[in-house]
């Protein structure tokens, strides 16, 4: 008898669900939200060599990344000159980015599709995917967003698909 009360409680909740999370999900991902001066910017990780670029208009224009610090410009291909001579590239992919503006809450993706850094005799391939979200300050000068990563760097450097990395970060709004 239980069981029928809660199947049918989800079947009555669960129209109401899809539809709230299709109307969410229409707001978020309906083209380009455009971002105020005060979220628009440099934002620079404390702590962290993190630093991303967001443009006026909702994209990002760059982002400087942990994995050799290399700044990536979205949907192109970097590549570095190493010490040793060799070339190493950061395929990067799709950097969105999301803004509630009733809320202040800032969500950011940044996607390396390819990985593929070489070093003398080491090499690593692989990928990244890193999301960042978390509320700006009303004066706009800091942004405290939750640091979810989720990579896969080879067998050198393995991660366990149960065990995402996450971390608290504060950026500041710094001057080009």
């Amino acid at each position: 008898m239980n069981r029928k009360i809660l199947i049918i409680c989800l079947m009555l909740l669960a129209p109401w669900t899809i539809a709230g999370c299709q109307i969410n999900r229409t707001q978020l991902f309906s083209g380009r939200n455009s971002l105020p001066p005060e979220v628009a910017g440099t934002w620079q990780a404390q702590d962290s060599p993190w630093k991303i670029v967001l443009n006026g208009d909702g994209t990002v224009s760059s982002a400087v990344i942990p994995m050799g610090q290399v700044e990536i410009t979205p949907n192109k291909i970097t590549r570095i000159e190493m010490k040793d001579g060799s070339f190493s590239t950061y395929k990067a992919g799709d950097c969105i980015v999301e803004y509630t503006p009733e809320t202040r809450l800032l969500l950011v993706t940044i996607e390396i599709k390819d990985i593929h850094i070489t070093f003398n005799e080491n090499v690593i391939d692989g990928n990244s995917l890193d999301r960042f979200v978390g509320p700006v300050s009303e004066d706009g000068k800091t942004w405290t967003p939750d640091w979810i990563a989720v990579f896969d760097y080879g067998p050198r450097f393995p991660q366990d698909p149960n065990d995402i990395f996450a971390q608290s970060l504060v950026f500041r709004k710094v001057n080009d």
